[in-house]
């Protein structure tokens, strides 16, 4: 008997069928509403113990279309923090990068992130002994609060543990091996916090995810009586993120895998810290809740001298895999590496092919390799000038795109001028009523269109001030305002000039890389735009 107790006590996070009796009995499903209470259709969900789930979202970070590109080594350059006048020295910008483990049927690299914040009921089926851990109805769907750092990582911990004994079919796979749980980078965190690639570049740069449409308390529990009311809320009551996550922003802040690094002006600084909390909390004020934001608290509390717990303190998981997956992939690794070591080196010393060549023709005797060194450099002159005359027409269209997108983007803001002038006439009998309700569909139709036109102006903005050297888009830019001027198109070369201007600033302003800003320096503080 004694033995049989101990097996039980060693299986009991989820294993109970083995011991016999009541406990071998298959455990009641979960309510739904208490796990997954806004489910979709391409929600990834997790078994956990004692019948229960967890639902995840996935977040894709993209890679080569053409299979002969495709690297294990391929992952997304994205930038984190802001650098508006508000923003705290700890959340300034800077450049990380994202890769996901897992590939979908288009090869495409995907991580999976928590959908909701871990609850109550998650936690204590996890961390318990026995699957009899009910606790009273309106807290199950509750946020776990009040753990410290070890306490997200032992339930990750125990997580994996019975997963892997019970249910390694349900984890995703990455080159033919089950992934694992565990508690998101601060990369891995912002990247899916701002949208990931559910939104273009420009509105992954905004201080938060919500549309300028609506407002944050639709999307995030926050201080005050309008919002929280100083109260943890039940996960999903809310509206989800672009990518479908729940909570990002408000009821409690989220423990992050990596300890904390001060921001260096761009990047983060050498010393590692204590334990990061993104996201902001159910105390955290409203104005303070930003995509950006992450605070440092110890791992240890010296008052009580006890790993550190706060009440607004909680977490979601990650699932990811081993970099190293077998012997096989390490090999490929291994060649990837090297061909990526041979290019980054030759970009880092700035060596001119020609030169070298051009160099060993004049010191080789040899007439028959001086001939096959001129064959070489005049096919390597050739191709380096086909390869300037596509980026300099790649530059050209992008700036052509670029002005014709603002054309629409200036001609849909006049729209909405104009609606929004017969919104704010007088009320003046049925007429004006009828005129007014005409305008207020009109306005919401064309708001549409306005969003959608700024939103691809903003991306080609970002990919002329950071996706080529400056004096190629100039040259470019002053080519086609030729072109334009032969035309005579006045409009145009208005819409040619103000890009110019939006390209210029970006590159060297910071504080125009956060959207809004951009925003306003496009179309400026129009009224219907101010929510």
């Amino acid at each position: 008997m004694i033995g049989l107790s101990l097996r039980c006590a060693l299986l009991a996070t989820g294993l109970m069928a083995a011991c016999g009796g009541a406990a071998a009995q298959p455990a009641p499903a979960w309510n739904p509403a208490d796990w997954n209470p806004k489910p979709l259709k391409d929600d990834f969900i997790l078994p956990l113990p004692c019948g229960g789930s967890m639902a995840f979202r996935v977040v894709g970070t993209g890679g080569p279309r053409d299979a002969a590109k495709r690297s294990h080594l391929d992952d997304r350059q994205v930038l984190l923090g802001g650098a508006d006048d508000e923003v705290p020295a700890s959340g300034y910008l800077r450049t990380d990068f994202v890769a996901g483990p897992f590939e979908d049927k288009t090869n495409a690299r995907y991580y999976l992130l928590g959908k909701y914040e871990v609850t109550n009921q998650q936690y204590d089926t996890v961390m318990a002994t026995e699957c009899n851990t009910a606790k009273s109805a309106d807290r199950l769907a509750l946020p776990k609060a009040g753990v410290s750092w070890f306490d997200a990582v032992e339930f990750t911990r125990r997580l994996n543990l019975w997963l892997y004994a019970n249910k390694q079919d349900a984890l995703p796979k990455a080159s033919g091996k089950p992934g694992f749980a565990r508690l998101p980078s601060e990369a891995e965190w912002e990247f899916a916090a701002r949208g990931g690639l559910a939104v273009g570049d420009a509105e992954r740069g905004n201080r938060t995810f919500v549309p300028a449409t609506a407002d944050l308390s639709e999307y995030a529990w926050y201080a005050g009586p309008s919002s929280s009311a100083g109260q943890l809320q039940s996960i999903g009551t809310l509206k989800p993120n672009p990518l479908g996550l729940f909570d990002m922003l408000g009821n409690v802040e989220e423990i992050i895998l990596d300890p904390f690094h001060l921001n260096r002006v761009g990047r983060l600084h050498g010393q590692p810290g204590g334990m990061v909390v993104r996201g902001g909390s159910f105390r955290t004020p409203k104005e303070a809740l930003r995509s950006s934001g992450r605070t440092e608290f110890p791992l240890f509390d010296p008052a009580s001298g006890k790993e550190l717990r706060l009440p607004q303190v909680g977490f979601r998981i990650s699932l990811g895999a081993a970099a190293f997956s077998d012997l096989g992939q390490a090999a490929a690794l291994q060649r990837e590496w090297n061909a990526l070591r041979s290019s980054s080196a030759g970009e880092a010393k700035t060596i001119n092919p020609l030169q070298v060549l051009e160099r060993i023709l004049r010191d080789s005797a040899n007439p028959e390799q001086r001939r096959e060194l001129r064959d070489a450099i005049a096919q390597i002159g050739q191709d380096s000038r086909v390869r300037s005359e596509l980026e300099a027409r790649a530059v050209k269209g992008l700036w052509a795109h670029t002005v014709t997108m603002r054309w629409n983007v200036i001609a849909s803001a006049g729209q909405l001028d104009s609606w929004k002038k017969v919104l704010d006439e007088p009320d003046a009998g049925a007429a004006a009523s009828t005129r007014k309700s005409v305008a207020r569909e009109r306005m919401t139709a064309e708001h549409a269109r306005f969003d959608s036109f700024l939103s691809t102006y903003l991306d080609l903005v970002i990919q002329l001030a950071t996706g080529f050297p400056d004096g190629d888009i100039a040259k470019q830019a002053a080519l086609l305002r030729r072109e334009l001027e032969l035309l005579g198109d006045r409009s145009q070369l208005e819409q040619l000039d103000e890009s110019l201007k939006i390209v210029t600033a970006y590159q060297r302003d910071s504080k125009m890389r956060d959207t809004k800003a951009l925003r306003r320096a496009i179309v400026g503080d129009r009224a219907w735009l101010a929510r």
